[in-house]
C-alpha cells in the first residue's frame, strides 16, 4: 500500500505545481492584454517601441522601478565635443494590473481546490512552489526585454531646457540628449517585489478563502475563523470597487472605437491606474492630503560649465504643486465624494461580516468580553486600517529627471503623486469601526426580524426550562 500510495502523492504534487505555475503564467497574460491595451489607448505607441514598452510596464505593476538614462554627444562646439546626458528614475505602481494579476493568480491557485477533497499540506506547498517557481523564472525575463528608447514628453523638454537652464540646451547637437531617452528596468528588485507580492497573496489567500479545501490545521485555525469574516468580506468589497471601474475602462474604450480622443484618454488612464485613483478619492475622504506637483532644481549658472552652454541665472528652486484635495468633481468637493463613497463601502464590509460571523454559543455569549456587534466593527476597523495603509503607499508615485554635462548636473525636474498614510489608518479605522457597527446592527435587526426574536438583543437570551424551586 505504501508503494502505490508514494506514486500517487508524487503524480498529485506534480499536478499541482503545474496548477501554481499556470495561475501565475494566466495572470502574466491578462496583465500584458490590460497594459497593451491601456497603452494602445494612451498613444504610447508613438513615443516608444510597444514590444518594448510593454514588458516595463508590467514590471512596474509588480513594483520593479525602471531607470533612466541617456547619453548623447552635444556637437558643435569649439574644440570638440560636450558631452550632454539625462538620467532618471520612475517609481510607480499601474494598480489595475497589480488588481487584475492578483485577481486572475488567486482565482487559478485557490478556485480548483474546490472541487476536490482536503489536501494534505505537502500538496499546498507543492502548489505554492510551482507558483513561485513560475515566477522566479518568467519575472527577471519580463524585466530583461523591459529596455528601449522612449521620446520625452514636450513638457519636460522645456522645463529642461527653459531659458533659465541654458540656451546651449536647445542647440542643434545637445538637443538630441533631450529629445529622447533610454528607459531599462531593474531585473532584482522587480524579481523580489513580485516573489514578495505573491507571497503575501498566497498568505492572505490561505485567510480569506471562504469556499476552499485547505488542511485542517489551517482551515480550522482560530486566528482564521475569527479574521475570516471581515477579510473576506473588505477583499470582496474593494474588489467590486476595482471590477467597477475596470467596467468604466472599458467602455471608455468601447466608445474610444468611434474617433473621440477624449474617452481614449479616460479608457487609458482607468485601464492602467484606474485603482490609484479610487485609493486617491477614498483615503481623501479620511482627511489624506493628497498632492501631485513638479520640481525643478537649477544649478548655478556661473563657472566653466554655464559660460560654454549660455546658462543664465544664479539657480534655484521652482516648486509647482496641486493639492488634490481642493478639486471638485460635479461640483462637490473630492473628500465629500470620498467619504461617502467610503461610508457606503464601510457599511456593507460591516454587514457582510456580521453574516458570515458564526452565531455564538451559550458559553461563548457568556465568556465573551465584547458585545457581537462590537466585535464584529473592531474586526472590521482593524483589518481595514491594516489595508489602507499598503494601499496609500502603492498608490504614490515619484519620478526624477537630471541633465548633466561633464560630469556636472545643470537641472533636476521630479515629479511626485504623495499622500499621508499615518492620519489615513487611525481616521479609518474610527470610521470603520462606526460603520462596521452600524452595519452589524443592520444586519441583527433584519435577521431578528426573520427569525421574529427581539429586535435589541445582540445575544440570544438563553430561556431556563428548570421549574422554580427544583
Amino acid at each position: 500500500m505504501i508503494r502505490r500510495q508514494e506514486p500517487v502523492r508524487c503524480a498529485g504534487a506534480l499536478r499541482n505545481a503545474a496548477e501554481g505555475a499556470l495561475a501565475v503564467l494566466a495572470a502574466l497574460a491578462v496583465m500584458a492584454v490590460a497594459a497593451l491595451a491601456g497603452l494602445l489607448a494612451l498613444d504610447a505607441g508613438d513615443r516608444a517601441f510597444p514590444p518594448r514598452l510593454l514588458p516595463a510596464v508590467l514590471s512596474m505593476a509588480v513594483g520593479g522601478p525602471v531607470g533612466l538614462v541617456s547619453d548623447a554627444a552635444g556637437g558643435g562646439w569649439p574644440g570638440g565635443r560636450l558631452g550632454i546626458g539625462l538620467e532618471g528614475r520612475v517609481a510607480a505602481v499601474p494598480l489595475t494590473l497589480t488588481f487584475l494579476g492578483a485577481v486572475v493568480l488567486g482565482t487559478g491557485f485557490f478556485r480548483p481546490l474546490r472541487r476536490r477533497g482536503r489536501p494534505g499540506g505537502e500538496l499546498l506547498l507543492a502548489r505554492a512552489a510551482g507558483a513561485l517557481t513560475a515566477v522566479l523564472l518568467s519575472v527577471p525575463a519580463l524585466a530583461a526585454l523591459g529596455h528601449g528608447t522612449a521620446e520625452l514628453p514636450v513638457g519636460v523638454t522645456g522645463r529642461l531646457r527653459g531659458g533659465d537652464t541654458g540656451t546651449a540646451l536647445g542647440r542643434p547637437g545637445g538637443g538630441g540628449a533631450l529629445s529622447s531617452i533610454g528607459f531599462r528596468t531593474e531585473v532584482l528588485p522587480t524579481t523580489c517585489t513580485a516573489l514578495l507580492g505573491v507571497v503575501v497573496l498566497l498568505l492572505l489567500g490561505c485567510v480569506v478563502a471562504r469556499r476552499t479545501s485547505l488542511p485542517k490545521p489551517l482551515a480550522l485555525g482560530r486566528g482564521r475563523l475569527q479574521w475570516l469574516p471581515a477579510a473576506s468580506a473588505l477583499i470582496g468589497v474593494l474588489t467590486a470597487v476595482g471590477c467597477l471601474s475596470l467596467v468604466f475602462g472599458v467602455l471608455a474604450a468601447a466608445i474610444a472605437l468611434t474617433g473621440q480622443e477624449e474617452p481614449a484618454r479616460v479608457a487609458g488612464v482607468l485601464l492602467l491606474a484606474g485603482p490609484n485613483l479610487i485609493v486617491v478619492l477614498l483615503s481623501s475622504g479620511l482627511g489624506a492630503s493628497w498632492t501631485a506637483g513638479t520640481q525643478r532644481e537649477q544649478a548655478d549658472g556661473g563657472g566653466l560649465i554655464g559660460a560654454l552652454l549660455g546658462a543664465r541665472g544664479s539657480g534655484g528652486t521652482t516648486d509647482r504643486v496641486l493639492p488634490l484635495d481642493d478639486r471638485t468633481v460635479a461640483g462637490a468637493p473630492l473628500w465629500l465624494l470620498g467619504l461617502l463613497v467610503l461610508l457606503g463601502v464601510l457599511l456593507l464590509t460591516g454587514y457582510l461580516t456580521a453574516a458570515r460571523t458564526p452565531a455564538r454559543t451559550a458559553r461563548e455569549a457568556t465568556d465573551a468580553l465584547l458585545g457581537r456587534h462590537l466585535a464584529c466593527a473592531l474586526r472590521t476597523g482593524a483589518v481595514f486600517a491594516a489595508a489602507l495603509l499598503p494601499l496609500v503607499w502603492l498608490a504614490e508615485a515619484d519620478a526624477w529627471l537630471t541633465v548633466s554635462a561633464m560630469g556636472s548636473d545643470l537641472a533636476r525636474v521630479t515629479a511626485e503623486l504623495d499622500g499621508t498614510a499615518g492620519i489615513c489608518a487611525l481616521t479609518g479605522f474610527l470610521l470603520a469601526l462606526g460603520a462596521g457597527y452600524c452595519g452589524s446592527r443592520l444586519h441583527g435587526l433584519r435577521a431578528t426580524r426573520r427569525s421574529g426574536a427581539s429586535i435589541w438583543s445582540a445575544e440570544p437570551r438563553q430561556v431556563s426550562r428548570t421549574r422554580p424551586g427544583r
